[in-house]
């Protein structure tokens, strides 16, 4: 019988599985329960950062080139009415169909021998003194350890009652350019002007590979597609709002819909804060917390997952079901301390002084420097935020600080 169920079979559940294995975790020891069956559409806007497509080439090797790998950009640009810059990093960043890319990563769980129930919806998760009771429609069934991958509004932290951080808000479709716009396909498009518009979060325009096949070998994509959306980063506009305000943007853009409608889905934030753990239970992925700044949600919830695959590995060895410190423990490790710094980033972007610190964020020469010299990953910032935070105090002791925009609406 298997003692850990993996409650989510997506990204954070098939990295949680793979490191555990490779931790000497014996397949027949884990089974993954996931209510839908791979490959499933999943709402994303497929883009992963250079730091993300190699964690994942890392979990599957064959993966990258792949024939899911179907696109790659060069950069990201930052942008907003205040100015814009470039960010580039030591690697390109791949862009996937959601639907292709966590088919594959799960069929190399299975290719490890590892057993997935695919359609098994979890109906809650009941800890108990010796093991924890995980019911499905098949009835109930005991494990010594349940792993929560199954996301922001993850029925496992509700069952255990792990309050919640911050639940943002976002909305995407596809659209295709109008004829005579040529957007740049290489690029990665970060627009902060929501901010302007009262709305704590970016929106974004990115290259889309729709496959005409997902999960084939011989896929091919449609080319010339992009996703248009935005993200509330506090989840505190209303759903039709945002879904207006994206179509008004892809109209300035030079962008029009094809899909029918503007689907929409939340996002629960990494903090510092949140709880992870109850006897017998551990949290992964988004049901803890991805990047609370732009929402990065792949690379998070592999390097949890591999910090939660240790630390479950730990408690197996030593009969234990606890775990001392694993939100600390976590919170000391390098992405750790990355969240922290991007958690920081977003209090203030997102925050009650927005504008000040769109500001500094388009001002900061140090920061600048820092995205257009190559040499740095996103999302992996936390080591230079001493130096960040004097060298733009110099800057504003010798001048160079520019005034705060005024609010203006887009």
């Amino acid at each position: 019988m298997p003692r850990i169920a993996i409650v989510g079979g997506g990204p954070a559940g098939s990295a949680f599985a793979l490191h555990a294995l490779k931790l000497g975790v014996d397949p027949s020891d884990l089974v993954v329960l996931d209510r839908a069956r791979f490959p499933r559409p999943k709402l994303c806007g497929g883009a992963l950062t250079w730091r993300g497509t190699e964690l994942v080439r890392e979990l599957v090797p064959d993966l990258v080139p792949h024939e899911s790998a179907r696109m790659q950009t060069t950069h990201l640009r930052f942008r907003s009415a205040r100015g814009d810059f470039e960010v580039r990093e030591r690697g390109p960043q791949w862009l996937y169909d959601r639907a292709h890319l966590d088919d594959r990563l799960l069929a190399a769980v299975i290719e490890a021998g590892v057993e997935v129930r695919q359609s098994t919806a979890v109906k809650a998760v009941e800890p108990g003194v010796g093991s924890t009771v995980v019911r499905t429609k098949a009835g109930p069934e005991s494990f010594e350890w349940v792993v929560g991958a199954d996301g922001a509004r993850g029925v496992v932290a509700r069952s255990v009652n792990l309050p919640r951080g911050i639940v943002g808000r976002l909305v995407e479709a596809i659209y295709e350019p109008e004829p005579g716009h040529e957007p740049d396909p290489a690029e990665l498009l970060f627009d902060f002007d929501p901010i302007l518009d009262g709305i704590p979060g970016y929106a974004w325009v990115f290259p889309y590979p729709k496959p005409t096949a997902t999960g084939e070998p011989t896929t091919e994509t449609t080319p010339g597609l992009y996703k248009l959306g935005i993200m509330d980063g506090r989840g505190v506009a209303e759903g039709q709002a945002l879904r207006e305000w994206t179509d008004a943007f892809a109209e300035r853009e030079g962008f029009r819909r094809i899909d029918e409608k503007i689907a929409g889905w939340p996002e629960h934030y990494w903090s510092h804060r949140t709880r992870a753990h109850v006897p017998g239970v551990i949290l992964t992925g988004e049901a803890w917390g991805i990047d609370p700044l732009l929402g990065e949600g792949i690379a998070p919830a592999i390097e949890i997952s591999r910090y939660a695959a240790g630390r479950l590995k730990e408690a197996l060895d030593a009969g234990s079901r606890t775990i001392p410190t694993y939100e600390k423990g976590f919170r000391k490790t390098v992405p750790g301390k990355n969240l922290r710094f991007q958690q920081r980033l977003a209090d203030l972007l997102y925050g009650k002084n927005p504008l000040r610190w769109l500001d500094v964020l388009f001002s900061h020469r140090r920061m600048l420097a820092l995205a257009a010299a190559g040499t740095e990953a996103y999302g992996q910032l936390e080591k230079h935020t001493w130096p960040l935070i004097w060298s733009y105090v110099w800057q504003v002791l010798t001048g160079g600080h520019r005034p705060t925009p005024r609010l203006q609406a887009g």
